[in-house]
């Protein structure tokens, strides 16, 4: 089974979503129509997985009345998990009001046991400190190009990375891969998404799985096997 576990769907064509359809994909979302679409994909395709989401540099334009329409989504119990969710120091402002929203989806996530899918650019520690604060037994920080050293912390919380195919270009990605455990990645594309010339999609996760048996020295059969147990595990 491959494994997208950040990926935009809902701004994939029809045609494309089907070419898909022996991938395991977690389709986050960035607001309340994007949630709401996600949704929809999730009830029609077996294998999507829908989160519901607010991204950080949607919060400040975001009126409360839609977040409460998502918190309404949430409590209803109609999601299977919460994400594209977080913090961001370096390409949005309101930090503050990025911060409340990040705490309550992650006392929602909390009371109703849910995986949560973090956007942590520059705030990695902040979000990490937040996590625990509320008893969030399930993470995944996508793309992950925090701090080396707070690896350990991620571990020892139960949390986890994304590896995105920008790892082959992306020095401080790289780095990660390389010293991250094998038990805490999985796959991402972050797609449609386009960085320094390449467009990041779910078609890129077969390479990727490629370069990070390589780089971890080990067979990609058990690395798929792997990820998929990881996968499994964090959606529980």
């Amino acid at each position: 089974m491959l494994v997208d576990a950040h990926c935009h769907v809902y701004e994939f064509a029809e045609e494309e979503l089907r070419r898909y359809a022996s991938y395991r994909i977690i389709c986050v979302s960035e607001d309340l129509e994007s949630s709401l679409k996600s949704l929809e994909l999730g009830e029609r395709f077996s294998n999507i997985i829908p989160f519901v989401g607010l991204h950080p540099w949607n919060v400040p334009e975001t009126p409360q009345s839609k977040i409460k329409e998502m918190v309404e989504l949430i409590e209803r119990r109609e999601v299977a998990g919460l994400g594209e969710i977080g913090l961001d120091r370096r390409m949005c402002g309101e930090y503050e009001k990025q911060k409340e929203v990040f705490e309550k989806f992650c006392e929602l996530a909390s009371e109703y046991d849910l995986p949560v899918n973090i956007h942590a650019l520059d705030a990695w520690e902040e979000a990490v400190e937040i996590l625990n604060k509320y008893d969030v037994e399930r993470s995944v920080f996508h793309w992950y190009n925090g701090p080396i050293e707070l690896l350990d912390e991620l571990l020892n919380s139960g949390y986890m990375i994304t590896i995105n195919p920008a790892v082959k270009i992306q020095r401080r990605h790289r780095l990660v891969l390389e010293e991250v455990r094998l038990e805490m990645i999985m796959t991402e594309s972050d797609g449609p998404y386009r960085y320094r010339g390449l467009y990041l999609k779910p078609d890129m996760i077969p390479d990727l799985l490629d370069f990070i048996a390589d780089v971890k020295n080990i067979r990609r059969d058990d690395l798929e096997e792997l990820i998929e147990s990881n996968f499994l595990r964090f959606l529980k």
